[in-house]
């Protein structure tokens, strides 16, 4: 009897120091779709039609949990797609970036196994390719290398699964000259590591 009470206070004090041990940095990767449209500067063209396309992202994020709060970096590569229609003439755009965001977040619900969560935060996005093609081919577009954006949204966590839905718009402009900026909404669902 004493043998099994023992070894039920060891099992405590142990599971205790575990849970007092325990990191508070979280590492997972995540992936999504990412539905993008851009705003266009025409001029005096009125018949423009700015359209939202499909692209994707891959990443890693790193999620430093302080109680309630948490700050969280992440390094993703994204692939944008959208399209614009001047006077019937059609127009892709896709870009493929690096993204780091850096978001600050809080806890709304926060239970063992569950949490609801809220974020924001800036984007900066550096440019690895782009392109700008009509029917009639390829469009000289001067692409900026490197933009600003900002994101907020909502996520949940379900034991180590996370799914995130956000909204990010531009805080600088695509490119310097027909482009303008970005508004973005990406659902992401993600694997923590650790």
């Amino acid at each position: 009897m004493k043998k099994i009470f023992l070894v039920a206070v060891i099992c405590m004090f142990s599971s205790a120091l575990f849970a007092q041990l325990s990191s508070p940095i979280n590492f997972g990767l995540h992936a999504g779709l990412v539905s993008t449209k851009t705003d266009a500067d025409t001029g005096s063209f009125a018949d423009v039609k700015e359209k939202a396309d499909n692209g994707m992202m891959i990443g890693a994020f790193l999620r430093v949990n302080l109680n309630k709060w948490y700050l969280q970096p992440e390094l993703n590569y994204v692939s944008r797609k959208s399209q614009l229609e001047v006077l019937g003439e059609s127009y892709d755009i896709k870009t493929k970036s690096l993204d780091i965001p850096i978001l600050l977040g809080y806890k709304i619900v926060k239970l063992p196994a569950f949490k609801l969560r809220a974020f924001a935060g800036p984007v900066a996005s550096f440019k690895i390719d782009d392109s700008f093609k009509s029917t009639l081919g390829e469009v000289d577009e001067d692409f900026n290398g490197a933009v600003w954006n900002a994101k907020v949204g909502a996520g949940v966590d379900v034991w180590k699964l996370t799914l995130d839905v956000d909204y990010e718009f531009g805080l600088s402009d695509v490119s310097s000259e027909f482009l303008k900026k970005n508004k973005m909404v990406n659902v992401t669902l993600g694997f923590k590591i650790f």
